[in-house]
Order: C-alpha cells, then structure tokens, then sequence
C-alpha cells in the first residue's frame, strides 16, 4: 500500500469519480436525512410552543394536532428514503467495485491469480470493498448532513442572538473536526498494524488449509494450530486496540455534548433574564440544540470508517493501475506438434540471478514428456512460460516453429489444456463443470467421455444426472475429481496438455488408472510433472530441471 503515491487528496476525488454515477442517489439520501434531522427538531420545537400556550390558558387547535401528525408521518417518510438511498448506494457500490476488480483479474489472468496472493485478494473483495462500501453510504451522506444541518441550525439560533450560534457552531465543529482528527492520529498507526497482521493471518490460514495434508503426513497440525492461534490473537489484541480508542471517543464526545448543552442552558437563561429572550423562545432553543446532535455524533465516529475506507482504496487502486501485459501477436492457427525453447532468460522478479539462464531445449511429438525436479526448481514455471501466462526477459519459444509472441496469447492458450494438481471444481452443475461455458458439445459426446474415463456410472447416480450441481470439491473421490478434470481436459481437444502433480493426492490404484487413461485418451503432446517414481515411469522422455537448466535423463 503505497500512501505517497495515493494521498488522501488525490484518492477522494478518484473515488468519487469512480463512483459518479451513485452520486445523485447519495444527494438523495443527504435530502432526506437533513430534513428528517429538521423535522426531528422542529417536533420537540413545537411541543415546547404548544406547552407554554397551554401555560397561557390557551387550547391546542386542530391545525396544530394535524400539524403534529403531518410532521410524525414525514419524519418516517424521511428516514425511509434516507435508508432507502442509503441501502442503494452501499450495495451498488459493493457490486460496481466487484466488477471492477474481477474484470481486471481477467485482464490480468492467468499470471496474476497464480502468484496473487490469496489471502490478500479475499481481503480486497471482502474487507477493503465494505470498507468503500461505508465510505460512500455512511460517511460522504453524513458530512454533508452535518455541513447542512448546521448551517440551518445556525441561522435558526441567530434569529434570537449572535452568540448561540457561534456556541453551537463551536460545539458542532469540536463533534465533527477537532475530536475525529485527534483520535484519527491515534488511529492511523494502529489501523495500519491491523492491516497488515488481517492480511498476513488470512494468508497463513489459506495455506494451512491447502497443505493440511502435508501437515498431517508429517504431524505438524499441532504446531501449525499454534502458530495460528499466536497469529489470531496479535489480530484480536490489535482489534481491541482499536475498539478501545472508538469508545474513548465516544466518551470524550458525550462528554462535550453534556457541557455544551449546559453552556447553551445558561446562556439562554442568561438572555431570558436580561430580557433579550422570552421563557418560551429560550426553552425552544434548548430543545433545538439539545435534539441536534445526531448527525454530528455521528461524523466524531467516522475515523475508523474513513481511515479503513482510504487503505482500502489504496488497496484497489494499487491492484486497478497495475500494469497489464502488453497484447500482442496475431491469430495464427497452428497445431502445436513441436516446442523449442532457445536460450531463455526469466526470473519473476527480475533478479540478476534468475530461475533460467540460457535455457535451451527442444520437445517432440510422439510420446510422455516427463519432468522432474526439486520443489520449487522451476517445472510449473516452465510450462507456465510456454502457455505465455508470463513473458520472459530474453530468449524465443517456439511452437511449430513460430514465436510464439508472434500469436496472439488467448488465441495461444486455446492450444493447451492445464490438468492442476488439486482439481478445480466449481458450485454448479456437472455438466457447467466440465463444459466451462461452451455450447458447441452434446450431453451424448459428454457420457461418453466419462465411459471411457470410468465416471458416467458416477455421472449417472447423481440426482440430477449432469444437471446436478456440486456443492463442494468434497462430492467426488480425490480420483473422481481428477478424472473430472482430465475430462474437462479431453473436451478441450487440444495440442497439448500438461498435467501438474495430478496424483500426488492418489492411492496407487487411482494414480494407475489416471496415467492409463491420460495413455489412451490425451491425442498430441503430453506434459507430466510428478515427485513420483512410479508416475513418471510412464514418461517416454524424462528431463530433469536443476540449476536452471534441463538435462535429459531417457
């Protein structure tokens, strides 16, 4: 997060604008709430009116009793609009910055949703977006309520003498400036602290959830469990941090209500026995004063809000101006029947010593092509290179003998099918599973796929056959869920596929079937990535990947 590139001056005005579209909606609700803080005012206002006439012998008419109830039913009517807009605005503004920021990951896919850091995505799409949420639906609407209010309420009081006003006005300003940006400085660097331990502790937590497995096979889950327990209660102490600065400001800010409200007290006593008020008009102006704070109660509790809502938008913004990868090649159609791969240079950061250096080799149709090699040496990097989902430093990749930067990059990645090592199985149908959006392939052609790859039976046990949807990963076998995918895989028909790690959370059975159903069915070229000897005992040609080089092993 990067505060001198995105100062509060220049963030506000992005975000308006970015938003510009609700503004009128939030000119709505500010219309409401001010009147229905008008009518909250003039009722206790009139009642006082009606009390001393009482005082004076005098009966309340029918006008002022339909008075009265006009005034109960337009406060109503004011507060649900004010809601209402309110509400419009809080969810418009969650779904409008949702889409943006999807729309930017699609841009920026495969690339960026591979190395983005899960934690701090969930964060941004949950946290920092209800964040801006609040800072368009409750703090720009009661600002400006609170500016208006108080200029009515100004003019109200200097009816009757200049130096109410300028009591109030003190009193409004200390509610809605001097506290807040007191509290703010004690704020910021505790809200900076809570944002950066949320983000680290929801990171860590994804990542024990994915290697659970891991964790149990060597009986690490204890300290593991420990270790997150450490990190969820620096999170808890920060929040209640936190918490104890927002009710200290609400002490402090009750506490100016209650001497101000008695300074206003006095003062209008002060006028009333020196003849410049009357009892009536003086205890009319108490009232007023003393049923005008909400809106500026309200604006003293908005630091919190305000100061999530600008790390929040740096947060976006800084995802939002990322740079793109440049788009270029053409749509060339091409089988891919052969890659080469000449004196490649790339690192993800650009470091002087990078994953390859002048990495040459060349790969062939027929048969396996295996990959081996220590965690973290580069094989899914590799093959992530050749599907362009990054561009490197220095060097050619060829497919079939054209750059592959000459063909435009979807139109590239169309040729490949990538088999993950933990399936990706999505919260719909079956069928939308495997299909992913197309319409050109039969529910025929689909079944008998799956009898080829032994789940039609599966398939058709299900409730609803293909139409049933899948509630989680956890419907299908660790096997099942990979056949899924090899399916999905098949139905692609592509020139390539690449398998990565695809039965490291196999039994052997399964693991045995997986590979000779990827023999029989994967039509072109085949790439495999496994830890596993008996894995790659299928391979056709092995390569190891050591020091950033490959060396053929058969």
């Amino acid at each position: 997060m990067d505060k001198e590139r995105y100062p509060t001056g220049v963030l506000i005005p992005r975000l308006l604008r970015s938003m510009q579209h609700l503004l009128p909606r939030i000119g709505l609700a500010v219309f409401f709430a001010v009147m229905g803080q008008v009518t909250t005012v003039a009722i206790p206002v009139l009642l006082i009116h009606l009390a001393m006439r009482a005082l004076a012998g005098e009966t309340a008419s029918i006008l002022m009793l339909g008075i009265f109830i006009l005034l109960a039913l337009l406060r109503g009517i004011f507060r649900y609009g004010e809601h209402y807009f309110g509400h419009y605005v809080a969810f418009h503004t969650l779904a409008a910055y949702r889409r943006l920021i999807f729309a930017k990951l699609r841009a920026l896919a495969p690339a960026k949703l591979d190395r983005q850091d899960s934690g701090s995505l969930l964060k941004m799409i949950g946290e920092d977006i209800e964040a801006l949420e609040v800072f368009f639906a409750h703090t720009i609407a009661p600002i400006c309520t609170g500016i208006l209010v108080a200029g009515l309420l100004g003019l109200y009081f200097g009816l009757s003498s200049w130096i109410l006003p300028v009591l109030a006005l003190v009193t409004y300003a200390i509610l809605a400036i001097w506290i807040p940006n007191q509290f703010a400085q004690q704020l910021q660097p505790l809200l900076k602290e809570q944002n950066s331990k949320r983000k680290a502790y929801v990171s860590y937590f994804i990542e024990s959830l994915k290697s659970m497995k891991d964790l149990l096979q060597f009986q690490q889950t204890d300290c593991r469990f420990e270790q997150l327990s450490i990190k969820s209660k620096e999170v808890n102490q920060l929040e209640c941090r936190v918490a104890q600065t927002n009710f200290m400001q609400y002490a402090v800010s009750f506490l100016v209500v209650g001497l101000s409200i008695m300074a206003f007290a006095l003062t209008s006593l002060h006028l009333v026995e020196s003849g410049q008020l009357s009892v009536g008009v003086g205890l009319s102006l108490v009232v007023a004063f003393s049923s005008s704070f909400a809106p500026f109660l309200e604006l003293s509790r908005l630091p919190l809000g305000f100061k999530r809502a600008m790390n929040a938008g740096r947060n976006i913004f800084e995802l939002l101006d990322e740079k793109e990868a440049e788009q270029s090649g053409q749509k060339l159609d091409i089988v891919v029947t052969d890659i080469a791969i000449k004196e490649l240079d790339f690192d993800y950061d650009g470091r002087e010593a990078g994953l390859y250096r002048k990495l040459s080799v060349d790969f062939h149709q027929p048969g396996i092509i295996g990959l081996i090699g220590s965690s973290g040496a580069g094989k899914s990097t590799l093959m992530k290179l050749i599907m362009r989902w990054y561009d490197w430093q220095s060097g050619e990749i060829a497919l079939s003998g054209i750059d592959s930067r000459d063909i435009d990059k979807a139109h590239l990645q169309a040729n490949f099918a990538y088999v993950p090592q933990v399936p990706q199985i999505f919260h719909q149908s079956i069928r939308e599973n495997l299909l992913l959006g197309r319409t050109d392939i039969s529910d025929e052609m689909i079944l008998e796929l799956a009898d080829k790859c032994q789940m039609k039976e599966r398939i058709l046990e299900s409730p609803q056959g293909l139409d049933t949807v899948v509630a989680s990963a956890n419907d299908f076998s660790a096997g099942e869920g990979q056949r899924l995918e090899l399916m999905r895989a098949l139905l692609k028909k592509a020139d390539c596929y690449i398998f990565d790690e695809p039965t490291s959370n196999l039994d052997s059975l399964n693991e045995a079937r997986f590979i000779q159903l990827v023999k029989e069915h994967c039509q072109g070229m085949v790439f495999l990535i496994s830890h596993r000897a008996s894995t790659m005992a299928c391979a056709d040609h092995l390569y190891r990947l050591e020091g950033g080089q490959l060396f053929k092993e058969r």
